[in-house]
């Protein structure tokens, strides 16, 4: 029998084929985790031949991807995506169309929400986290959060201090990465 963990394992033969989600524009997305706070996701992201992203458009926090299978170009810069080609893509940089030559199969992952606002190429039930939802709900969470220790005094906390979020084990940590700066880039 299996330890109790925190870690998530997905095997590619136990993927529920009820949640591929199939977007106006004929791509699918497969959200393997979402962070509930931040909006950040780690998705597979399947285009068939032919279709893609069909306009220039941003993301709200930083895109990664790396290719699987297949062939995926972004056709405005002749960027193309190929088995074990890794693909980083800057919050707010605008990039696409894009189109698949061959059937293709990408992990897509974002480091927040996918953007300020919902794009044409999906619709409600497909699209990702946008910005301002993700904020707004951060904002409800940190709110419900903060809860007076007089309620817990019977549990042992002490009465007239305030518990938030922040006080969980690890969040520190979860701190730390949120406000991390990128690396500066150095020329060759």
């Amino acid at each position: 029998m299996a330890k109790r963990t925190k870690e998530l394992l997905i095997p590619q033969n136990k993927l529920d084929p009820k949640k591929w989600k199939t977007t106006p524009a004929g791509f699918q997305i497969y959200t393997l985790w979402q962070h509930p706070e931040t909006g950040a996701t780690i998705s597979l992201f399947k285009c068939p031949k032919g279709s893609g992203v069909p306009v220039r458009h941003v993301h709200a926090s930083n895109q990664f991807m790396y290719c699987l299978e297949g062939e995926y170009a972004y056709t405005t810069t002749g960027v193309v995506l190929k088995p074990g080609s890794f693909y980083m893509n800057p919050k707010g940089h605008p990039h696409g169309p894009t189109k698949a030559r061959k059937d293709s199969l990408m992990l897509e992952m974002y480091d927040g929400p996918h953007y300020f606002e919902r794009p044409v190429y999906h619709s409600e039930k497909t699209v990702g986290p946008i910005a301002a939802a993700v904020k707004k709900a951060k904002k409800k969470t940190t709110a419900k959060q903060a809860v007076p220790a007089k309620k817990k005094a019977s549990a042992g906390k002490a009465v007239g201090a305030t518990r938030t979020k922040t006080a969980k084990k690890g969040s520190k940590a979860a701190k730390a990465i949120r406000s991390a700066k990128p690396a500066k880039r150095t020329k060759r």
